[in-house]
Protein backbone atom coordinates (compact mmCIF):
# COMPACT_ATOMS: atom_id res chain seq x y z
CA UNK A 1 0.00 0.00 0.00
CA UNK A 2 1.27 3.56 -0.69
CA UNK A 3 1.25 6.38 1.88
CA UNK A 4 -1.78 7.75 -0.09
CA UNK A 5 -3.48 5.09 0.45
CA UNK A 6 -2.99 4.24 3.94
CA UNK A 7 -4.21 7.69 4.63
CA UNK A 8 -7.57 7.84 2.86
CA UNK A 9 -7.90 4.09 4.83
CA UNK A 10 -7.34 5.98 7.96
CA UNK A 11 -9.08 9.04 7.58
CA UNK A 12 -12.22 6.75 6.33
CA UNK A 13 -12.34 4.91 9.51
CA UNK A 14 -11.38 7.71 11.47
CA UNK A 15 -14.55 9.72 9.85
CA UNK A 16 -16.64 6.11 10.01
CA UNK A 17 -16.26 6.12 14.28
CA UNK A 18 -16.95 9.69 14.31
CA UNK A 19 -20.25 9.86 12.73
CA UNK A 20 -21.16 6.42 14.61
CA UNK A 21 -20.63 8.34 17.82
CA UNK A 22 -18.55 4.96 17.97
CA UNK A 23 -15.85 6.43 19.36
CA UNK A 24 -15.40 7.34 23.28
CA UNK A 25 -15.90 11.18 24.73
CA UNK A 26 -11.82 11.01 25.37
CA UNK A 27 -10.58 10.62 22.37
CA UNK A 28 -12.67 12.57 20.05
CA UNK A 29 -9.93 15.17 20.17
CA UNK A 30 -7.71 13.37 19.42
CA UNK A 31 -9.12 11.75 16.73
CA UNK A 32 -10.26 15.17 14.72
CA UNK A 33 -6.78 15.79 14.92
CA UNK A 34 -6.15 12.53 13.56
CA UNK A 35 -8.62 13.71 10.91
CA UNK A 36 -7.03 17.37 10.36
CA UNK A 37 -3.49 15.91 10.00
CA UNK A 38 -4.70 13.28 7.27
CA UNK A 39 -6.35 15.72 5.36
CA UNK A 40 -3.42 17.81 5.11
CA UNK A 41 -1.00 15.60 4.24
CA UNK A 42 -3.61 13.97 1.48
CA UNK A 43 -3.40 17.65 0.02
CA UNK A 44 -0.15 18.48 -0.32
CA UNK A 45 1.85 17.61 -3.79
CA UNK A 46 3.74 14.34 -4.00
CA UNK A 47 7.53 14.99 -4.15
CA UNK A 48 9.63 13.24 -6.94
CA UNK A 49 12.08 11.06 -5.08
CA UNK A 50 15.63 11.23 -5.92
CA UNK A 51 16.06 15.01 -6.64
CA UNK A 52 17.94 17.05 -4.46
CA UNK A 53 16.37 20.01 -2.46
CA UNK A 54 19.21 22.26 -3.39
CA UNK A 55 19.81 21.93 -6.88
CA UNK A 56 17.21 20.04 -8.59
CA UNK A 57 19.07 17.75 -10.17
CA UNK A 58 17.98 14.19 -10.34
CA UNK A 59 20.35 11.86 -7.43
CA UNK A 60 20.87 8.30 -8.46
CA UNK A 61 19.64 7.08 -4.47
CA UNK A 62 19.05 7.79 -1.24
CA UNK A 63 22.52 5.88 -0.70
CA UNK A 64 24.42 8.48 -3.35
CA UNK A 65 26.13 11.74 -1.15
CA UNK A 66 25.23 14.60 -3.93
CA UNK A 67 27.51 17.50 -3.55
CA UNK A 68 26.20 20.50 -5.31
CA UNK A 69 26.19 24.13 -6.05
CA UNK A 70 22.51 25.89 -5.24
CA UNK A 71 21.71 27.52 -8.45
CA UNK A 72 23.09 30.82 -7.99
CA UNK A 73 20.73 34.47 -8.54
CA UNK A 74 21.29 36.01 -12.05
CA UNK A 75 21.13 39.42 -10.87
CA UNK A 76 24.08 38.86 -8.12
Amino acid sequence: MTKDEVLKLALEALKHLMENKSLHYTYKDKAEKAITACEQALAEPAQERNFCPRCGKRTADLTVIHTCTPPQDKNT
